[in-house]
């Protein structure tokens, strides 16, 4: 080969090589990738989120629930905490006053518990969580005496006069 004919060849090696990326190169691209997205998606945990995220619906129905309560408790003429506790059927005096429209429905099919007692001076409101932050089955649970929700252990959530 003459000089002339060479550098032609190794010219249009070099062109070759800048219009692209090779076979092997774009297989560990996405070796890579696929490894940064498991190990994001381990990370995140979406079952997790997903049920803290039913949870927060389920605190804010708790909230709503409350202040209609204590709005019925407050009504000129009541004061006091209507009777018939339950699950659900407690919170039905709250649609029947038109403080409500209708009583929140969970999506996993947890009940939205009343409870006043004998007296109906004290109640509480309560749901069953997904994800709580203590050991075994948890509520969240409102109760007008402390006037505060939080979560406790099951059973523990009553109004105590």
């Amino acid at each position: 080969m003459e000089g002339g004919e060479l550098n032609l060849v190794i010219k249009s090696a070099q062109k070759k090589k800048l219009f692209g990326f090779t076979l092997i190169e774009l297989l560990i691209v996405i070796a890579i990738l696929g490894i940064l997205a498991a190990a994001v998606l381990v990370a995140i945990n979406p079952a997790k989120r997903t049920k803290q995220a039913r949870d927060a619906g389920r605190k804010n129905d708790i909230g709503s629930l409350a202040t209609e309560i204590q709005a019925y408790y407050t009504t000129p003429g009541q004061g006091y905490y209507f009777a018939g506790a339950g699950c659900p059927g407690g919170l039905t005096t709250l649609t029947a006053s038109g403080g409500l429209k209708q009583i929140p429905v969970d999506a996993q099919g947890y009940n939205y518990c009343y409870f006043v007692n004998a007296a109906t001076t004290e109640a509480a409101v309560y749901i069953t969580i997904e994800d709580p932050t203590g050991v075994g089955n948890r509520l969240w649970c409102w109760q007008s005496n402390t006037n505060k929700a939080e979560e406790v252990t099951s059973g523990s959530c009553t109004a105590i006069p």
